[in-house]
């Protein structure tokens, strides 16, 4: 057994406590899973979940529960028309929560992610 199916039920134990809702385990386990797995992957070479376990099963938790609540942020009518009249409904800020989760994820391990970000190099003035 790896180390992230290890630490996959803490990380699952600290998703359910943010989350006051009604969860289906099986799916959350899995999401929390994906989240380990997605975040090792980005580690910085020589950085390891072991290093930083407390940050990783953090980091893991809020981006498997942001997964969880994008993927069930689904409005049944997304609009209608009657005549002149009409009405749109955007998701009910369940995309904002899950963006936001995984901002503050990528946060917690920003000191050991490797940099993926946009940058210039070589640019003359």
């Amino acid at each position: 057994m790896g180390v992230l199916e290890i630490y996959a039920r803490e990380i699952f134990d600290f998703a359910s406590e943010m989350y006051t809702q009604e969860i289906s385990e099986t799916v959350l386990l899995a999401l929390c899973r994906a989240a380990a797995g997605e975040l090792k992957r980005r580690l910085r070479e020589g950085v390891s979940p072991t290093e930083i376990k407390e940050e990783f099963v953090t980091a893991a938790g809020m981006l498997a529960l942001s997964m969880y609540i994008a993927a069930e942020d689904r409005p049944a009518i997304s609009s209608f028309k009657a005549g002149s009249f009409s009405v749109g409904c955007r998701a009910g800020g369940g995309e904002v929560t899950a963006d936001s989760l995984r901002r503050q994820a990528e946060a917690v391990l920003a000191a050991y992610l490797r940099d993926e970000g946009f940058a210039f190099l070589g640019v003359r003035g």
